[in-house]
């Protein structure tokens, strides 16, 4: 995945939405199994690399929907947001301000919200 930091565990998942009070949170649910979602992995990608001192204000993390179904499905349900794959979560402070799906997840749609969302 790039280099992003895959989210394997219900402690780890835990962990990153109460960072989210310190430091906002990007949460990307990747399907191995859908060309939009390798689409939208690139755009997030784009997004670190043409906008680093932008993204280096979030905390990035990535559930792969198929491998770890159980935490896609604990997203959807805790944060209160329908699953759609690909998807972008920015978490702040335990709640989602702003997400996005499908060809709507891009470096510019993600460099924009986080000028208007990820700001404290």
């Amino acid at each position: 995945m790039s280099g992003l930091p895959i989210i394997q565990s219900d402690e780890q998942l835990t962990r990153m939405l109460h960072l989210s009070a310190e430091k906002p949170l990007l949460l990307y649910k990747h399907s191995s199994q859908c060309g939009s979602s390798k689409v939208a992995h690139v755009g997030i990608n784009h997004f670190v690399n043409r906008y680093p001192e932008v993204a280096s204000r979030f905390a990035i993390g990535v559930i792969r929907v198929v491998e770890e179904t159980h935490l896609s499905d604990r997203v959807a349900r805790d944060l209160g947001i329908p699953h759609v794959s690909p998807q972008i979560l920015l978490v702040r402070q335990g709640r989602v301000v702003w997400h996005a799906g499908h060809q709507q997840i891009n470096s510019q749609q993600l460099c924009r919200a986080a000028m208007l969302y990820g700001q404290p």
